[in-house]
């Protein structure tokens, strides 16, 4: 199902339908009580900020970073608060690349995968 939304997202992409627009699909593993879970997909924004909004699984949470190419030194360890309905901006090098987090734990003995709309970013598939 993931791959499925990432193979969507990809050609809506390369189609110019839903431009620098996607819903990036985060797997969260059963029983996991992690801080962070992080999306396979990186971003990387187009301008120096891009906007986020909670898509289908995600109550409130915190938006993360985690840089994989940067040229600037910055600080990306502070999340950023999301609330469902509620757009986030989040200041970002553009141009670096980045793979988009949230924090939330699935006590459930299913996996389950929660999803983020993210406007203004290229996206590349790991």
């Amino acid at each position: 199902m993931k791959r499925l939304g990432c193979l969507l997202c990809l050609v809506l992409g390369l189609t110019g339908c839903a431009k620098n627009e996607f819903d990036i699909g985060i797997a969260v593993p059963a029983g996991s009580e992690s801080m962070v879970v992080y999306a396979d997909e990186q971003i990387s924004p187009t301008k120096s900020s891009f906007t986020v909004s909670a898509g289908e699984g995600l109550g409130d949470t915190a938006v993360y970073l985690k840089p994989v190419e940067v040229q600037e030194e910055n600080a990306y360890d502070e999340g950023t608060y999301l609330t469902p309905g509620v757009p986030v901006k989040i200041e970002a090098e553009k141009g670096g690349w980045f793979r988009i987090g949230v924090s939330v734990q699935n006590p459930t003995e299913e996996d389950m995968e929660v999803f983020l709309h993210v406007e203004g970013i290229e996206l590349r598939i790991e």
